[in-house]
This record gives C-alpha cells, sequence and structure tokens, in this order.
C-alpha cells in the first residue's frame, strides 16, 4: 500500500503530469527532460541528458464522417507518422490487415475514389476505443485514421454498401529534433544493471499511468538503490521516443553504450488492476523471475510472457541478446486515452511496484540491502 514513505515519489508524479502531454519532439517532453534530469541529478550526482538527432512528427487536426453515421463525425485519432490531406472522399474499401507493434492484426479499410485510387485508410482497434497508436507501414504520404472496436460491425456494412466517407488530416515531420535521454548511474563496476522508464506520451494523453507513473517509479527505485550495494553499477534510464516506435532505446542500443548490460528492467505502465504482467527472455531468465515473483510478499496475479512482446524499452536490449524483463500493471481501458489521468488510486500499485522490483533484483543476486 501507499504510505507517507512515498511522498517524493507522488510529488514526481505530479510534476510530470502537470506538463501535460510529451510527444516525441515537444517543447513539453524538453521541459520534462531538463525536470527529470535535475531530479535524478539529486538523488545520483551525475545525472545528464543524452541527446540523439532523430525525425519527429506531430498531428494538427483531422476529421473523418460518412454519410452512413448517424451522427456523421466518427470517432478517430491519426495514427503517429500519418500522412496528410486537405481533402478526400470516396468509398470504403476492405484492404486486409495493419499490424501493430507486431502484436495485433486488425482490419484495415481504404477509402477511394472512382479510379479506386486510394486516399485514405482507416484501421478499426479490435480490442477497445479508438486511440492513437504507431503506425508501421514505412513512410506514407496518405492519412491513416484508427476508429474504436465498437465499429467494427459499422464498417463492415459500410464497405458492403460502398458508404462515402470524407475527411481531412494535418501532421508534420521535423528532421533532426532532439530524442533525449536522461541518464545517471549508482555505484560502479565493470558491468550495469539498467533501470528503465518512458517519460514520452502520445498527443491525446497526459499519460498518468503510461507512462509519467512509470517514470516516477523509476525515480523512487533509483533513491531507494542507493541504500543497497551491488556487484553492478546500476544505470537509472529515462527513455525518449518510447511511443514513437522506442526512439531513445534503439539510439542507446546502436551507440554501444549500453553493450555491458547484463540485465534490463523496464517498468512500463502502472495501471488500477492488481495483473501483473511479466514481459521477460530468454527463457532461463523467465524461469528465474517466475520463482522470484513466485515467492513475493506482494499480492498480484501474474501474467508471463516468453519471449517477451516487442512493444516497449526493453525489446532493442533483448534483440542484442542481453536479458530483460519488463514489468506493468496494465490497463487497456485508459492506454493512450484522454482519460488517462491523475487518481489518487494508482499510487498503491505504484507503491507496490517500487517493492516489487526491488525485491526480484535481490532475489535475483543483482543487489544487497545494506545491514
Amino acid at each position: 500500500m501507499y504510505d507517507e514513505t512515498y511522498e517524493e515519489m507522488k510529488e514526481n508524479w505530479k510534476r510530470i503530469l502537470d506538463l501535460g502531454p510529451k510527444p516525441f519532439g515537444s517543447e513539453a517532453l524538453s521541459e520534462c527532460s531538463h525536470y527529470l534530469e535535475q531530479t535524478l541529478h539529486e538523488i545520483t550526482g551525475n545525472a545528464c541528458r543524452d541527446i540523439y538527432k532523430r525525425r519527429a512528427w506531430s498531428a494538427g487536426k483531422w476529421k473523418l464522417e460518412t454519410d452512413g453515421n448517424g451522427e456523421h463525425i466518427l470517432e478517430s485519432y491519426l495514427f503517429l507518422g500519418s500522412g496528410t490531406s486537405a481533402g478526400f472522399e470516396g468509398r470504403l474499401r476492405y484492404a486486409g490487415h495493419n499490424r501493430v507493434w507486431d502484436m495485433y492484426v486488425w482490419d484495415r479499410y481504404s477509402v477511394v475514389d472512382e479510379n479506386e485510387t486510394i486516399l485514405a485508410y482507416i484501421t478499426v482497434r479490435g480490442n477497445g476505443e479508438a486511440i492513437p497508436q504507431m503506425l508501421f507501414t514505412g513512410d506514407s504520404e496518405l492519412p491513416h485514421f484508427i476508429v474504436g472496436a465498437d465499429e467494427a460491425d459499422f464498417f463492415a456494412q459500410a464497405c458492403e454498401e460502398g458508404l462515402r466517407f470524407r475527411g481531412f488530416a494535418e501532421s508534420e515531420w521535423k528532421e533532426n529534433a532532439d530524442c533525449i535521454d536522461v541518464v545517471g548511474t549508482i555505484g560502479d563496476g565493470s558491468r550495469k544493471v539498467i533501470v528503465c522508464g518512458h517519460y514520452d506520451t502520445v498527443y491525446s494523453t497526459p499519460g498518468a499511468y503510461d507512462n509519467a507513473a512509470g517514470a516516477a517509479v523509476v525515480l523512487e527505485l533509483a533513491r531507494r538503490l542507493r541504500n543497497y550495494d551491488s556487484e553492478f553499477a546500476i544505470q537509472i534510464l529515462l527513455t525518449d521516443g518510447e511511443e514513437f516506435g522506442l526512439q531513445g532505446s534503439k539510439a542507446r542500443c546502436e551507440s554501444g553504450k549500453d553493450d555491458d548490460a547484463v540485465f534490463v528492467l523496464n517498468i512500463d505502465g502502472v495501471g488500477r488492476d492488481n495483473v501483473l504482467e511479466v514481459w521477460s527472455g530468454p527463457e532461463p531468465v523467465e524461469r528465474k523471475i517466475r520463482q522470484c515473483l513466485s515467492n513475493s510478499p506482494e499480492s498480484f496475479q501474474a501474467i508471463y510472457k516468453c519471449p517477451p512482446p516487442p512493444g516497449s524499452d526493453h525489446a532493442p536490449y533483448f534483440d542484442k541478446g542481453i536479458p530483460v524483463c519488463m514489468l506493468t500493471f496494465n490497463d487497456q481501458g485508459i492506454l493512450h486515452s484522454p482519460k488517462d489521468i491523475y487518481e489518487e488510486s494508482k499510487l498503491d500499485n505504484m507503491a507496490v511496484m517500487v517493492r516489487l522490483s526491488l525485491d526480484l533484483l535481490e532475489r535475483m543476486k543483482m543487489i544487497q540491502k545494506r545491514g
């Protein structure tokens, strides 16, 4: 449970949230990086911003509507990386599937003109309401919309009837944007353990659960890890661009700066339920993590996934052969949603995540409590 010993974590969480949505490449994200650097420096004495140049995308205004819908305007979002259109109108056609994060396969439709030229794409999310997600189809000049699962039957019928859809989409690419990871280290050693979490969000939400809570947990872990000894250096890493194709963690891995890592613990999402998803690998490490968590004094229901799905910052490290574990109290009902806001109830799971993470690292013999 949450108690007064977690007040600093609570205040860090609120400060991160006060900056609102923090999309990759935005001014709000840059401002947040300075706050995180200052806070982490007070803990480690050596924090810095690790900056890489990357291409960033931002959303403007958009609209998607049809004559076949009673309300005309459909609830929708643009995919991150969507192209633009000053205006389009045409009939709906089924276009197969859109694969998102190599984790989800959702129905995709196209809007075509009288020559069957594709003018726009619309993906129907398979497991919830409309939210922004990353586009993985490669660079596209066409607009890509996403609508919620409750529109699935309507779109199937609209396709059969050849209903007309219209809309527009505004977005912008920014070359050489700053990708800002924040890094600090506790202790020393020839090898290191990385404790990480991302602090960026999609454009539609302040991201209380995903992942301001995770970033605040990582800062709290850093504060408490000062009371532990380790044969490893403990690297605290707050990543940028996770929502935009894992830009920050990929940049670290590509740079070779983390090739000496022996383990990565990634905190991504601290929601309201007590179902703890554990994404880990390789398999021998997953078995060890299972044993450690089965002996945890905390109360939770664990769901294990091995090999770890690719949708978070552990993935580039796992691809390099580094053992990883991602922990999340998933909360799909508010993921990437404007509803993902500050709620006191989330603090209990944040405190659980801190205790659980320390216990896991200790049981895996990566840290030892002093005294």
